[in-house]
């Protein structure tokens, strides 16, 4: 009972930092042709709403009772500007909301300049409020597809300096791809959560090894698939379970005493089966014929899981599952962005292993940081400090599982 009610103070202390400190990307595509400037933009609903932290355009929005997409466009509209040769070009189409996929945002817009010669594209959107921000571009001129990541120390693209790199070599395309995947998992909170969840509860270097694994090949194979369009996920869904994997890892963590496992279990099936009611009733990311699954995979593997000695092979196949759910949301990020397909082979090579190496750098870090804690504190101590962290990450992970869903 302790636990339970130190996991909800925790939840409800945390949900807005959890919030706040979530991994945040868009996209733009650019088409640079004659005079015009044309772009579209593209950002998921649910990290569009981060401007309705703002007070402004809180009460813009009540004052003009304004759609949350609205909103987002008041705040996008000075964000963005097109420059040649340090003069500001002439918007030619104001920047609209259009129809495109059901879960992203979509604005369309488009600037006059006197000439192409020397354009800068100035994108200062979103940086303000989530430093961990990034943006993806893909740039259309003379027949040349151009591609720049911006990130806040970083949000001018020099259409020059890009097709003075354009022709760069395999090596350095894929140095940026490494880059790009270590930044995507490094400022992923939820992914960085996930990987703390798995150090806590399984304290055997050889079997952490093992889950670790199954958790690489399980992102690695869906990356792969989703990058290469064979599978377009719904991201709304694939985000919401990614919440759940983390919530799932902490209620296996709380399982261990034997006095615990009905009892966090019973937790854990009421709230997928509270999900599961109200996918009837709501619009949600999540079917109910998921929802069944995922309360079936949770009977089935506890129930397994109880009954055997060695626990660390069974486990691969639930992190190998969870790494599949993982892949998708970091496919999203290479799919979404729209690279250009002569650099598929540096895109997912590059990207994947600069995810690994963040991985490694995450875990190598909190490894080392527990075993010095673990020579500081007394064990009964050391004991108490994990237990609380992992009521941390069920609390985050319980509440990145229900705000996807709903909000």
């Amino acid at each position: 009972m302790k636990k339970i009610l130190l996991f909800s103070l925790i939840l409800i202390t945390i949900s807005k930092f959890s919030y706040a400190h979530y991994f945040s990307e868009s996209y733009s595509n650019w088409i640079i042709s004659d005079n015009k400037v044309s772009a579209t933009f593209t950002i998921l609903k649910l990290e569009a709403t981060r401007v309705l932290q703002i007070d402004k355009f809180q009460e813009i929005g009540q004052e003009k009772q304004l759609s949350e997409g609205e909103v987002f466009l008041e705040y996008f509209k000075p964000r963005i500007s097109v420059l040649e040769s340090s003069k500001e070009c002439l918007l030619d189409k104001v920047p609209s909301l259009i129809n495109g996929k059901d879960e992203y945002h979509t604005i369309e817009l488009s600037y006059l300049c006197e000439s192409t010669n020397s354009i800068k594209i100035i994108n200062n959107v979103l940086f303000d409020i989530a430093q961990s921000h990034v943006h993806l571009s893909r740039i259309s001129i003379n027949d040349q597809i151009l591609e720049k990541a911006l990130f806040y120390n970083d949000q001018t693209i020099f259409i020059n300096d890009l097709k003075t790199n354009k022709e760069k070599s395999f090596v350095d395309s894929l140095t940026n791809f490494i880059s790009t995947g270590m930044n995507h998992i490094l400022t992923g909170f939820d992914h960085l959560i996930f990987l703390m969840g798995l150090i806590i509860l399984v304290n055997n270097f050889k079997h952490l090894l093992i889950v670790i694994t199954g958790f690489t090949l399980g992102h690695s194979f869906t990356l792969a698939l989703v990058a290469l369009n064979i599978v377009v996920p719904n991201t709304l869904m694939i985000e919401a379970l990614i919440g759940f994997t983390i919530l799932f890892i902490a209620a296996e963590y709380m399982m261990k005493d034997e006095k615990n496992f009905f009892p966090i279990i019973a937790i854990l099936l009421s709230i997928l089966t509270f999900a599961a009611i109200s996918s009837l009733f709501l619009q949600i990311s999540i079917t109910l014929i998921s929802f069944i699954a995922l309360i079936l995979i949770t009977i089935g593997y506890f129930g397994i899981l109880r009954n055997l000695e060695n626990k660390g092979s069974f486990r691969m196949i639930i992190t190998s599952l969870f790494g599949v759910i993982h892949g998708f949301g970091f496919g999203t990020f290479l799919f979404n962005s729209e690279f250009d397909q002569t650099n598929i082979i540096s895109a997912l090579f590059g990207f994947n292993l600069g995810v690994e190496i963040g991985q490694i750098i995450f875990l190598m870090i909190f490894i080392l940081l527990n075993l010095s804690l673990i020579k500081l504190l007394k064990s009964k101590n050391h004991q108490y400090l994990m237990q609380t962290l992992m009521i941390i990450v069920s609390s985050l992970g319980f509440y990145w599982f229900i705000q996807r869903l709903y909000f």
